[in-house]
């Protein structure tokens, strides 16, 4: 079984500064560079055991000299939080568990699915350090209000020998799938719950950010389902470790609208995109109804037990037959090919095709 750790890399230090010029110098005198051989390999230091596969920063309280890793933990099969003091000498002063029972944790992205941005900054929110995405839809500072991480389970696709057996499998996930995404189910992780149960195979989750003084520290972070249902599809003879999905991202349809302000004025809660790995898909999910009535004094977001925010429905599925890594999400126009400035490109890689598809959004209307 895999182990993880969570390790500071000492950066090394320069020997001594010129005093007329201020430029850093190693112990020979040359210019001071610690990627060179003379400075290489920096120390390792473990801060502590667990975190393994990846892993997003926040800052949940500005007024502290703390910031805080939140560590989808594959092996060991839980999402986990760590506050690592800044300092010379960097240490974990604070840690706890998120969840104990998501499954084996893999993408751990942070979002902000009720338009804090809007809002106005304030201590009391929550911001983005790292928000753990190759697409950037949130940058350093931003606020956050929800944390979005996938169960990369491996349940396997039945199949019955049939040459549709691979269709009707993905029909069949589509409409698992959608059901839950439409009416998604919200619990304590603290507490025992059937919450588990109503999972069918890998998963994505929302968990969001508890409000109030330390909160994040003592009070159960509510998890919603956003999708549930992604097989395994076994006709790949070379997988290791199979499963799915795998990397979520939140993304805007223009470049325009990479605050999530649209055209009509309004915020409006961001796109999802999902690579479903061994699940051979990739899909885009869309919002669906109103977002959580939240405000500035009051996060809590949550009517009659559901988190409205997480509401999602599948928008596309893009079956590639092939195992589907990381996604990648451009607005810049592709060659000459007909299209929409400043639209979403979406770049799917499809590993045993040796392909990387690109699908580009638009308005929807003919022009």
């Amino acid at each position: 079984r895999g182990k993880g750790q969570l390790v500071w890399l000492e950066r090394p230090m320069p020997h001594v500064s010129d005093t007329s010029t201020g430029t850093t110098l190693d112990v020979d005198g040359t210019v001071f560079d610690p990627f060179s051989a003379r400075n290489t390999p920096w120390k390792v230091r473990v801060l502590t055991d667990g975190p393994d596969v990846m892993f997003s920063v926040a800052d949940l309280d500005s007024s502290d000299d703390t910031i805080e890793i939140i560590a989808s933990q594959f092996f060991s099969k839980k999402l986990s939080l760590h506050s690592l003091k800044i300092g010379p000498e960097p240490k974990i002063v604070f840690q706890r568990t998120i969840d104990e029972r998501c499954g084996a944790a893999f993408s751990s992205v942070l979002a902000d699915l009720d338009g804090l941005a809007m809002l106005g900054q304030s201590k009391n929110q929550p911001m983005v350090v790292d928000s753990g995405s190759t697409v950037v839809s949130l940058k350093e500072g931003d606020a956050f209000s929800h944390l979005l991480v996938t169960s990369h389970e491996c349940s396997y696709a039945e199949s019955n020998g049939e040459a549709d057996a691979k269709s009707s499998q993905h029909n069949k996930m589509i409409e698992e799938s959608s059901d839950h995404l439409n009416t998604p189910t919200t619990t304590p992780t603290h507490a025992e719950s059937n919450n588990q149960s109503k999972t069918d195979g890998g998963s994505l989750f929302a968990y969001r950010v508890p409000t109030g003084k330390d909160a994040w520290k003592t009070k159960p972070w509510t998890r919603s389902i956003i999708a549930t249902g992604f097989k395994v599809q076994s006709q790949l003879s070379n997988m290791i470790n199979p499963g799915a999905p795998g990397f979520c991202y939140t993304f805007f349809p223009t470049r325009e609208g990479g605050s999530g302000v649209g055209s009509d004025k309004k915020w409006h809660r961001p796109l999802i995109c999902l690579s479903g790995d061994c699940a051979e898909s990739a899909y885009i999910l869309r919002p669906t109804g109103e977002r959580a009535n939240v405000s500035s004094s009051s996060r809590d977001g949550m009517e009659e037990g559901v988190d409205k925010s997480t509401k999602y429905a599948l928008m596309c599925e893009i079956q590639c037959e092939s195992t589907v890594g990381s996604l990648a999400i451009g607005y810049d126009d592709l060659h000459s090919a007909e299209q929409q400035s400043g639209y979403a490109k979406i770049y799917v890689p499809c590993y045993e095709q040796d392909k990387v598809l690109v699908f580009a959004m638009g308005n929807g209307e003919d022009e």
